[in-house]
Order: C-alpha cells, then structure tokens, then sequence
C-alpha cells in the first residue's frame, strides 16, 4: 500500500507542544474514567479539554475510605467548581460535558516542564473567565459528551 501524503514542513508549529500557560481556565469534561490508584484505592481519572485551547489537562479524585473527611471535602470541590449536583458516583457518565474552571500551574518532571492543574476554581471565578469557546481544530473527541453540556449554562 502506497501512502499518499505529502508533509509540509511549514505546517509545523513546534509552539503547538509548549505546555500550557500557568493561569485561570475554563474547562470541559471530556472523559471520565474509574481507575485504581497505587495505593490500591477507587479513583477517577478526569481528562479535561480547555476552552480555545488544543490542549487537555488531567485531574484525578481518589477515594480515600481511611480519609473520609478529606475525600468529601475534595469530592464537594469538584461537584461545586463543575456544577454537578448528582452526587452519586455511579453516574459519573452525566458529569461529561460539564464546564468549571482551574488554576494551572507548571511542574518540572525528568527536565521537562508540564502544566498541571493546581486546583479547581469556585464558580464565582470561573464566571469571570472568558465564555467556552472550542478548540480551534472544531474537533471533539466525545461528540456525545458535548450534547450534554446544560442549555441554561450562561457560557
């Protein structure tokens, strides 16, 4: 088989692999996914696509059954910065869509710098961010994920 494909090396934008910029973002739910974490306990692993951006941020929530008090207080975050106001964790599916805010910050790991999300923002922050704008390659990796995002939301 013959590829048929002719590389442009002007398309090539080696900005397009700078990491995010440290600062305030809003953010979509485009995955979630239950994992196990390394200490053994129930996790979600949250891949969050961000506004304008063709970037993706990851944000984890482990289940601590020896912490509760701390794994409801970062659980009580998330709902509040995402607006998500089912609280079962078995229906994390209906938390695809949905729009929040988070600080990035930047990390160092083997040489390499890496934005990380630092934390989420309160609602009352992220209104004050510019509106959800997609990004600018107009793809979405979960199509049926982004019918979800609530008609009522100002953003």
């Amino acid at each position: 088989m013959a590829i048929n494909w002719n590389y442009d090396p002007a398309d090539y934008n080696p900005e397009d692999y700078a990491p995010l910029a440290a600062g305030d973002y809003r953010v979509r739910i485009d995955e979630v996914t239950p994992k196990t974490s390394k200490s053994g306990n129930e996790m979600f692993e949250l891949t969050l696509a961000v506004s304008g951006k063709n970037s993706k941020l990851w944000y984890y929530i482990v289940l601590m059954p020896d912490n509760r008090e701390r794994t409801n207080q970062n659980l009580g975050k998330f709902f509040e910065a995402f607006r998500i106001t089912n609280f079962d964790l078995n229906q994390y599916h209906t938390w695809l869509g949905k729009i929040g805010g988070v600080r990035v910050k930047h990390e160092e790991y083997n040489g390499e710098i890496s934005a990380k999300v630092q934390y989420l923002l309160k609602p009352e922050k992220t209104d004050k961010l510019p509106p959800w704008v997609e990004p600018s390659n107009g793809m979405h990796p979960a199509q049926d994920s982004f019918q979800q995002v609530d008609s009522d939301t100002p953003w």
